[in-house]
């Protein structure tokens, strides 16, 4: 019945209604430029937060690296600072000549100190520091005698480390006893001046905790300072008696390089 219903309105000329959208219907979802613009949007917004995060982590990981830089610089001056303050007025042997032992240039110096950083801190040993592509390294040499402290460090087997690195410049300055306007000089040779500088002036200059800026720190030399390392104190030692007592070499006993006269007399 229902073929021969739609045969009379197709033939009656009745056509059936078209189903078409309204407008609640065509809200229900978005448009392509809605869609667009919502992406845009969300987009712009990913980029600004992404943004804040990486600048803040940017300027922890500064921070961070400056902080590092700055221990380090620390911990390496309180080395220098010890072995200065603990350099010892070791007569050595040049040719004929006997004079204290220290070699400084503005890129590093050479002395012997009672504080080294190897052998847990105990005897002497001779210690050398150098600025070496960039960075400051510390050698240490425990086996000497005074007979061989001017010879080159090549010759000899030493414990090398690096002790700071980070600076675009470190240079070394070597204060003479006169008081003078020029009496820092930027190097040192105690065969020349007959003694030891009264102190050392190190200067640093690159390091970003510091803006910068040079950052410079003067360390006397309390051998020095405190009198002990003066010719009134101290004197080069006889060659006959070392011999006689087997202190050449470093290592058999202790040898001090020079001679105290407060144990001359206490041994009279």
């Amino acid at each position: 019945m229902s073929a021969a219903f739609c045969r009379v309105k197709i033939i009656s000329g009745i056509v059936p209604p078209r189903r078409t959208l309204t407008r609640a219907g065509a809200g229900a979802g978005f448009t392509l430029l809605e869609i667009v613009l919502a992406l845009t949007i969300f987009g712009l917004l990913t980029l600004m937060a992404y943004s804040a995060f990486d600048v803040g982590h940017r300027a922890v990981l500064k921070g961070e690296r400056a902080a590092d830089i700055n221990q380090r610089m620390r911990i390496a001056a309180d080395i220098i600072s010890r072995q200065l303050h603990s350099a010892i007025f070791y007569f050595a042997k040049d040719d004929e000549d006997s004079s204290p032992y220290f070699l400084g240039t503005a890129e590093g110096m050479s002395f012997v100190t009672a504080a080294p950083q190897s052998h847990n801190g105990q005897g002497l040993a001779v210690v050398t520091y150098r600025v070496v592509d960039g960075e400051l390294v510390i050698e240490e040499r425990i086996s000497f005698s005074r007979d061989n402290l001017w010879e080159s460090r090549d010759n000899f087997e030493v414990q090398r480390s690096v002790l700071f690195s980070g600076f675009s410049a470190l240079h070394f300055e070597y204060l003479q006893h006169e008081e003078e306007a020029d009496a820092w000089q930027p190097t040192w040779d105690g065969r020349e001046h007959e003694g030891m500088p009264a102190a050392v002036r190190i200067t640093v200059e690159g390091l970003e905790f510091f803006n910068f800026s040079p950052w410079v720190q003067s360390i006397p030399l309390m051998t020095v300072a405190g009198g002990s390392g003066t010719d009134e104190a101290q004197e080069p030692p006889d060659e006959e008696e070392d011999d006689a007592a087997g202190t050449t070499e470093f290592g058999d006993k202790p040898n001090t390089g020079f001679r105290n006269k407060a144990n001359e007399r206490d041994a009279e």
